[in-house]
């Protein structure tokens, strides 16, 4: 496995390097303190599997820094790596491509956890709680919804279009837009990205 650190903080880098490594032996690990430095190994190889990025780079601003991402290293599962931010801002990198997000101040538990998921190339989210904003604890906002809406965010989550959904469902594009549109009312959120996160915590929260 190849992994790529781009934070700007030489004692996150190390103590993230400590953490993956005491879990695989058999990883490639390249850090950088910035976006520049970062650039320049992704020109000579851009097969990384997990890049794991800070929010708050000296030189470069996230959705830049994820659009270059996307373009030169679309197969890598991109993990924020930052210190506790505003939901409005984890939404931000949720949207940008970022697929999963590792606080900084994680307990030595839950970097654990994070850690073994992330290896396994699995998405990791923290517990609901931990982001820290009240609209995202909707309480038992899924039972306004009904069996086919919860199965349409279940295929929503994996990252379906409208039109295949609609093929696997078998109704048309127009009902899984009316669909939509009463999900996001009800678990209030305004865009699939905010109901995917919506799902992911819920089913986290289910499991745990």
């Amino acid at each position: 496995m190849k992994i790529l650190i781009i934070d700007p903080q030489f004692f996150v880098r190390a103590g993230l390097i400590q953490l993956i490594t005491s879990y695989s032996a058999d990883v490639a690990i390249y850090e950088a303190p910035t976006f520049e430095i970062a650039s320049e190994y992704l020109r000579h190889q851009n097969d990384y599997n997990l890049i794991f990025l800070d929010m708050e780079l000296p030189d470069a601003e996230i959705r830049p820094v994820m659009s270059t991402l996307k373009k030169v290293s679309p197969g890598a599962h991109v993990v924020l790596f930052t210190w506790p931010r505003p939901l409005s801002d984890i939404r931000q990198a949720l949207g940008a491509g970022v697929r999963s997000y590792l606080p900084k101040d994680a307990s030595a538990e839950e970097a654990k956890i994070a850690i073994r998921t992330l290896l396994q190339n699995d998405r990791y989210l923290p517990e609901e709680s931990r982001l820290g904003d009240p609209t995202m604890a909707q309480g038992s906002a899924e039972n306004f919804l009904s069996p086919r809406q919860l199965e349409i965010m279940q295929l929503l989550a994996q990252g379906l279009s409208n039109k295949e959904i609609a093929t696997i469902l078998g109704i048309t594009e127009g009902t899984i837009r009316v669909h939509l549109s009463s999900i996001f009312k009800a678990i209030k959120v305004s865009n699939r990205t905010e109901a995917t996160l919506w799902y992911l915590l819920r089913q986290k929260r289910l499991v745990s």
